[in-house]
């Protein structure tokens, strides 16, 4: 998910209808410029180079949406949920890149280990992947007076510094000295490991622990 935003100007997208590394591409209405959907960067066009910001957004089945946001609304069409999704490919990689840097955790052996606290460069990198729901969720483990480690205790995510316990979904300390912090989302993406090898070459691959 992309800020359609450039230079204070809203911008329409459509799909192109071609693929550039076997992956989608769009075109803005306003240039006609062709754009890389994984990238969300302009190939050809008025606006070649220009990149948008990607936004932080999470991808998990409508159900497990709708609990943690019953007040969500959703696009609908003759009453049918657009793009509503039940299932997440186990073979899908869950892609960070921040700045110069990108690693890909492979759904399988992060919804092994729930809880993975790693480190992307100089950022430190929470993600929790649930392999009954299919909901994945990334933050920067930075909160109180520094770098925090998570884990599970009797189904409750806490940090090891304070004790506090989480919301996971929403990223918050809901109780314990921590009570009311924030963590910073992290934006994140979902592809075939070739996709994203494709695009983030240089992305290391995360092994597990």
């Amino acid at each position: 998910m992309h800020d359609r935003r450039i230079d204070g100007k809203t911008y329409t997208f459509g799909n192109q209808g071609a693929l550039y590394m076997r992956a989608m591409t769009w075109w803005d209405h306003e240039t006609q410029s062709i754009w890389s959907q994984p990238w969300g960067a302009a190939l050809d066009g008025p606006l070649k180079g220009t990149r948008l910001d990607l936004i932080p957004a999470n991808i998990v089945p409508w159900s497990v949406w709708l609990e943690e946001h019953p007040d969500t609304q959703v696009l609908s069409i003759d009453g049918e949920l657009f793009g509503a999704r039940e299932s997440f490919s186990p073979d899908y990689v869950i892609g960070i890149a921040l700045g110069e840097f990108a690693k890909s955790y492979p759904f399988r052996t992060a919804s092994q280990q729930v809880v993975i606290n790693d480190r992307l460069g100089p950022f430190p990198v929470l993600v929790l992947a649930d392999a009954e729901t299919k909901a994945v969720h990334t933050y920067l483990r930075i909160g109180g007076d520094g770098e925090l480690e998570f884990e599970l205790r009797d189904g409750q995510l806490m940090d090891l510094q304070t004790g506090s316990t989480w919301d996971v979904a929403r990223g918050i300390a809901v109780d314990g000295p921590l009570r009311g912090t924030v963590l910073q989302q992290v934006p994140y993406m979902t592809s075939y490991d070739w996709a994203w090898e494709d695009f983030y070459p240089h992305s290391e691959i995360y092994q597990g622990t």
